[in-house]
């Protein structure tokens, strides 16, 4: 009897990609979420890769495919990723506790850090306001925004006491006190349960605390958030550009000069993506300055949302249909601007930098 042999790492990518694929447009028409992709991920063990001391370049090549398909999808899988990220830097015990589950699929993660990031850098302070209470802390306050806001899932969260302690944390969205608002309508973006949450005194036991230097944990933790972000909108622009390639004929040929430019921009976002990704570990020194990886964040988005305007000015009325992938990649596009790090804040640390 010849043993079964497993599938190689490409084999599952390749996968997860038709499953992503398959579901787009029902994901689109918001007939499902995106908690089937997640499993998918998790079932076929990628959302190790990048984990105890491998390179992250192999995790960037899973976000980018899954988002080529999908970015909605490619959104969530960062979202879940970061948030194993997180609980894979935390102490032994919330490792053992939490990564397990994360990084089979079978249970969901929520990155509410964007408030982190803007206290890091100087942008205010996060409103969770935290007391410690005998066996861990009390949090309060909201959370602006945050994905994958599905019932159970795990939230890591940023917070601080009012005399300036600060703390990374866990709860989950059907704890006691967690209120769960709902979901806006999203423009392509309604499956990744995206919404605001507010807490009110909800108990964090010791065991859930990550953290102790709020700071210093996203100092650590920014490359690989950046770099994974940057995945995602490097997907949406690399399958712009291969759909719009072939629509440079007739009159479209006016247009060759700035698809040539967006795909050299393209090629130098994913060059610096997978050069530094290769280098890049949980606990080595970022291999590149904080200013190289602000602004490769800043041009990988600036590029989808060219490639995808540029996909439907060549694809003309067809893809103006809300039910073609053209339109479906054009909305979706819309909303890299505005993600935390939002191109503003970008910008403002760009300047800050000069």
């Amino acid at each position: 009897m010849t043993a079964a042999i497993a599938p190689t790492e490409e084999q599952r990518r390749r996968e997860v990609c038709a499953l992503v694929r398959d579901r787009a447009d029902a994901l689109d028409r918001g007939e499902t979420d995106v908690r089937a992709d997640i499993a998918a991920l998790g079932e076929r063990g990628l959302f190790r890769l990048g984990l105890d001391g491998t390179s992250l370049d192999r995790m960037v090549a899973v976000i980018e495919d899954v988002a080529a398909e999908s970015l909605a999808a490619g959104f969530s899988v960062w979202a879940h990723r970061v948030t194993l990220e997180c609980v894979n830097r935390a102490p032994e015990p919330v490792r053992a506790a939490f990564r397990p589950a994360l990084e089979n699929g079978t249970e969901v993660g929520v990155t509410a850090m964007a408030a982190g990031l803007k206290h890091a850098a100087g942008l205010g302070e996060t409103p969770l306001i935290a007391t410690e209470v005998a066996d861990g802390l009390e949090v309060s306050g909201p959370i602006r925004w945050a994905s994958n806001v599905f019932r159970s899932a795990l939230v890591v969260l940023p917070t601080r006491t009012e005399d300036g302690r600060t703390f990374v944390a866990l709860v989950r969205t059907d704890d006691p006190g967690v209120t769960v608002h709902p979901a806006p309508q999203l423009l392509a973006l309604g499956a990744t349960a995206s919404t605001s949450l507010t807490l009110e005194r909800v108990h964090v036991p010791a065991a859930q605390v990550v953290s102790t230097d709020l700071v210093g944990f996203v100092a650590r933790l920014r490359p690989t958030f950046l770099l994974l972000q940057t995945a995602f909108c490097s997907g949406v622009t690399g399958a712009a550009l291969a759909e719009s390639e072939p629509l440079l004929t007739k009159l479209g040929k006016l247009l060759e000069a700035e698809h040539r430019q967006v795909a050299a921009e393209h090629a130098s976002v994913r060059e610096r993506l997978y050069r530094w990704a290769a280098q890049t570990t949980p606990d080595g020194p970022p291999p590149m300055t904080g200013r190289e990886l602000v602004q490769l964040r800043l041009d990988a988005a600036g590029a989808a949302v060219t490639a995808t305007r540029l996909e439907s000015t060549l694809r003309g009325g067809a893809g103006y249909a809300t039910g073609s992938a053209t339109n479906r990649r054009f909305r979706e596009a819309a909303f890299l601007p505005i993600q935390s790090p939002s191109e503003g804040q970008l910008r403002w640390e760009l300047a800050q930098s000069d």
